[in-house]
């Protein structure tokens, strides 16, 4: 079975991860990943050997449908706003079964730009109902498309995580030493897009709060995106600086999630479950603070992680209070988080329900033309 991913070349959020795990783990077909444009997820993907091709940047792409067939692509699978309107252009010239990978609620995609809400909210809606299929990254995403008479067979995948993959590549000490960390003040830590719907602002103004009324305590942010600037001016006006650590670029992220005593997701709203972000943690054996996004509350425990109640910034502090004073039973929590990612979001599951929905999708079509 061959199968092509169309997605974006320079995606660099969960829904990029999402596609490199299934091209480098799966076993039962063949993945190809075709990148629209270049960008941080085409050298990545380069970089790890994965195979791909590089496609112009285009709507009506005349270069993606020539590749499927010629080269009898089996499977075509869509992932993102840009590859669904592709295949609302393309779809009738496309000599092989589709699907698209629903990573986020659609309705938030662009909530970072009015105009671009209202403009691109739309087309993503009109790409997304051009399909039959649909693989949902969580069952909110799933109810999400049945609310708004998304037609079409739909199943549910879990983020998976290969933990054999999982390496440190600098110590606790070494990463406290880089940032100018004492030893033993505690380290929260978020490792995110700084984009509106990870609600940066919100956790910054509550470790703000628990700063001056708690203790002693760095905040540590990992990542790159269009809000960096005004939240490093939020940082500043709050008088926080000393202790909000802005990293530049980090090429692998979880040796700040292991060095640091908690892990932070404030998002509004999250596509893929779990997290990736929270599947990594867990590998660490680091808790996390976590909103009520998607599934979270049927993926993990209070055993495992700390639920905020909602997301404002009063309960992101009164958690973050709670992790603080609960400092003698947060490794406890951690080794609990790892065996539930060891037992049921490992890699080898996450490719197996691809495996068998695109089984499903092949064998229903052949059966609907006689084949």
């Amino acid at each position: 079975m061959k199968v092509l991913h169309i997605i974006t070349g320079n995606d660099n959020g969960g829904g990029g991860m999402h596609v490199l795990n299934i091209c480098k783990y799966s076993n039962n077909f063949n993945n190809i990943l075709g990148c629209i444009g270049e960008g941080y997820l085409y050298k990545k993907a380069k970089k790890e050997r994965v195979n791909t091709i590089l496609f112009g940047n285009k709507i009506n792409n005349k270069q993606v449908v020539e590749y499927i067939n010629e080269n009898k692509i089996d499977i075509v699978n869509f992932h993102g706003a840009k590859a669904f309107l592709i295949h609302r252009v393309l779809r009738n010239k496309i000599k092989a079964f589709t699907l698209a990978t629903v990573h986020s609620d659609y309705r938030y995609d662009f909530m970072n730009n009015k105009i671009k809400h209202l403009l691109f909210t739309p087309l993503s809606k009109y790409g997304l109902k051009s399909f039959n299929n649909y693989m949902c990254v969580s069952n909110y995403i799933k109810n999400i498309l049945e609310e708004n008479n998304f037609l079409g067979d739909k199943c549910v995948v879990n983020n998976g995580i290969n933990l054999n993959n999982i390496e440190i590549t600098k110590t606790k000490e070494e990463i406290r030493k880089k940032y100018n960390i004492p030893e033993n003040t505690f380290i929260f830590v978020i490792v995110a897009r700084m984009h509106p719907v990870k609600n940066h602002s919100g956790l910054i103004n509550a470790f703000c709060k628990f700063r001056d009324t708690v203790g002693d305590a760095k905040l540590v942010v990992v990542g790159e995106g269009e809000l960096k600037e005004k939240l490093k001016n939020q940082v500043i006006q709050l008088k926080i600086e000393e202790d909000v650590i802005f990293t530049e670029f980090v090429e692998n992220p979880i040796d700040i999630i292991n060095a640091s005593d908690i892990s932070m997701l404030t998002s509004f709203n999250e596509g893929g479950s779990p997290p990736i972000v929270i599947l990594e943690s867990g590998a660490v054996k680091t808790t996390v603070i976590s909103s009520k996004v998607g599934d979270i509350e049927k993926n993990f425990n209070d055993k495992m992680i700390f639920i905020i109640d909602n997301n404002s910034e009063e309960e992101i502090y009164k958690k973050m209070k709670e992790a603080y004073l609960k400092k003698d039973v947060i490794g406890i929590m951690g080794q609990e988080l790892c065996k539930e990612v060891t037992s049921n979001y490992n890699i080898e599951k996450f490719c197996n329900t691809y495996y068998s929905f695109y089984k499903k999708i092949i064998e229903i079509n052949k059966s609907k033309s006689g084949v």
